[in-house]
């Protein structure tokens, strides 16, 4: 036994060593490929001032804000299937953002975070987090129409940007419905022979109740609260001087078309950068620092939390007597 669980010790030590050593490697080679890179560090080497390295703390410190919001949101998730801390819930989400940054949309935050559960609840932490993930693009979807719907009166019409807003409310209440009516899908699955190897995937579904998913919406947009000001303080701190109310309403529009564009979170930064640029582009002249406001939250909010959750790793339950 002794020796079986050195070798689990082991084996998690050296996935999470591995997973470091590779975000770290990928990291700086994304930072170096950066347009613009000495010159934006000179930009801010040469106008630093108290008041901006106060706006950089305050971003440093949403950025725990943000995650430990999105721990609370998967405690709430998990109310009916594994109790489990706050603080275990926080390693877990810190887990699942290291795995997810190499992979498409992220879909390895999944795989992180069940790895916590025991054998029973993991096949149904799927379920869970997809219906965490389906609360939080409500949210951003539902902003990002608002977003829109500013950009065109007041910003730029283009006929491509009605169509994404046509398609973007039929979405929105698709999944609304989805969400709000998780056990009519259930009964609807169930009826058909053929998906019902997918009742055991599904079956917590029933047991969100409306209240509830209500409290994961609300903290969903506690999130998106915090993530805007994040983006808004890095704007102002790069001096993209764009009046506020504009800015928010274009940050919820990049938000959005980020949330429908399949990336690698690991190159994810350029994509960000370049989305960034092209709908403030109207309102600001100042690329360099567009690209290094959203360089700076890539960097803040998703990479610098991988790198801590692979220090978690070796917490990850690989078998049920596995030892938290």
């Amino acid at each position: 036994m002794f020796k079986n669980k050195s070798i689990k010790i082991i084996f998690k030590a050296t996935v999470g060593l591995i997973l470091f050593l590779w975000l770290v490697y990928t990291i700086y080679h994304q930072i170096k490929r950066q347009p613009d890179l000495k010159n934006t560090l000179q930009t801010m080497y040469s106008s630093w001032d108290m008041y901006k390295l106060g706006m950089l703390c305050l971003v440093f410190i949403l950025m725990f804000l943000n995650w430990t919001v999105e721990a609370k949101k998967w405690q709430q998730l998990m109310l009916n299937t594994e109790r489990i801390s706050l603080g275990k819930s926080l390693q877990s989400i810190l887990t699942g953002v290291a795995v997810s940054v190499i992979t498409p949309n992220r879909i390895g935050e999944y795989m992180g975070r069940i790895l916590y559960l025991r054998n029973p609840n993991k096949i149904q932490g799927i379920t869970v987090t997809i219906v965490g993930s389906f609360a939080q693009l409500i949210i951003t979807g539902f902003a990002g129409v608002i977003g829109l719907v500013y950009y065109l009166v007041v910003v730029k019409q283009l006929l491509w940007l009605y169509f994404l807003l046509g398609a973007s409310l039929l979405l929105l209440l698709g999944l609304s419905y989805l969400y709000f009516h998780l056990q009519r899908f259930y009964k609807l699955v169930e009826r058909f022979s053929y998906f019902r190897k997918l009742k055991v995937y599904i079956e917590v579904v029933q047991r969100f109740g409306r209240t509830q998913l209500i409290r994961i919406l609300l903290l969903s947009l506690l999130r998106y609260f915090v993530y805007t000001v994040q983006l808004v303080l890095l704007m102002k701190l790069f001096l993209v001087n764009i009046n506020i109310l504009s800015l928010v309403h274009v940050i919820w529009l990049i938000f959005w078309a980020m949330a429908i564009v399949p990336t690698i979170a690991v190159v994810e930064v350029g994509v960000r950068g370049e989305t960034a640029v092209y709908f403030l582009a109207p309102l600001s002249t100042n690329y360099v620092g567009i690209l290094s406001a959203t360089s700076v939250l890539w960097l803040i909010n998703l990479i610098i939390p991988a790198l801590i959750g692979c220090l978690f790793v070796y917490k990850m339950k690989l078998y049920d007597d596995d030892q938290d």
